[in-house]
């Protein structure tokens, strides 16, 4: 989805700014005024500077109101929980978008790097779409919702899980890494503490949700307000929680069930033509 709505939304400014480009009028070049408003939208828009402000909500969408938000500028800026990096990108992007409209006015961009950059054939196409898909897959590595059907969209949603233990502390599902096909369910606190985990082995049950005692909550939804406290439906959907969000490990578990339900039907065509198993 999101590499679609990248690739609109460029090919459709790049026609635009075809259509309506005057190489003669420096006044209406385009990635100068897309530059400036840009960047009044982000410092006039968004903050309390002028405006009518943004809708800011906590990650749940539970509540919100719409307020101002700040520009932040450290590291911080780049989670997509936070909404004042809306604010810094907007002004960010706007600035580049300024210097090159500017750019675009005083220099004469030279013959070779247009022909280094056209895309008149599928060859040269299918490599820079490669390569931004591997960059999204670098960058953007969790989507929210679920990949089951391949498109993100979640068919029945149950609510937000919450989980505490005894001391009614809220715990958090330790997500299931990239290229894992099993991996241990882990419960840690807001201090990254492992309080509470659901082993291979029962060797040692210390941590077990027996002996912590974990219960679940649903806030909003199919299940909201409604909450269990028995082992079997708790570790049910903290396995649903550890796989939320894991986009890659699905579409390889796809691949990998597609690959054995092929060799399956091959292997079925093979004793039914030959009378036997030859692989026996």
């Amino acid at each position: 989805m999101h590499k679609t709505l990248v690739t609109g939304w460029a090919g459709s400014m790049a026609l635009y700014e075809l259509a309506v480009f005057d190489p003669s009028d420096h006044v209406l070049d385009p990635m100068w005024r897309q530059g400036v408003d840009c960047f009044g939208f982000g410092t006039f828009h968004v903050t309390d500077l002028y405006g009518p402000e943004i809708w800011v909500s906590d990650p749940y969408g539970l509540t919100g109101k719409v307020q101002p938000v700040n520009p932040v500028w450290g590291v911080e800026g780049f989670d997509p929980f936070v909404p004042r990096g809306i604010a810094s990108h907007h002004i960010a992007a706007g600035t580049l978008g300024i210097l090159a409209g500017l750019f675009h006015l005083s220099v004469r961009k030279p013959q070779r790097l247009y022909k280094g950059l056209r895309m008149e054939n599928i060859e040269t196409v299918f490599p820079v779409v490669s390569l931004l898909s591997f960059l999204q897959l670098l960058l953007l590595p969790e989507l929210c919702g679920s990949m089951d059907n391949g498109n993100g969209i979640v068919d029945g949603w149950l609510g937000h899980p919450i989980f505490r233990d005894k001391e009614w502390r809220e715990l958090f599902v330790r997500r299931m890494p990239t290229v894992f096909e099993t991996f241990p369910i882990v419960f840690v606190d807001g201090d990254e503490i492992v309080r509470v985990d659901v082993p291979f082995r029962r060797a040692k049950s210390k941590y077990s949700v027996e002996q912590v005692g974990v219960t679940v909550e649903f806030y909003g939804s199919e299940l909201n307000d409604v909450s269990y406290s028995d082992t079997a439906t708790v570790k049910k959907y903290a396995r649903r929680a550890q796989l939320a969000n894991t986009v890659f490990v699905l579409f390889i578990y796809k691949i990998y069930l597609t690959f054995s339900k092929n060799e399956v039907n091959k292997f079925k065509v093979q004793v039914t033509a030959n009378g036997s198993d030859e692989r026996g």
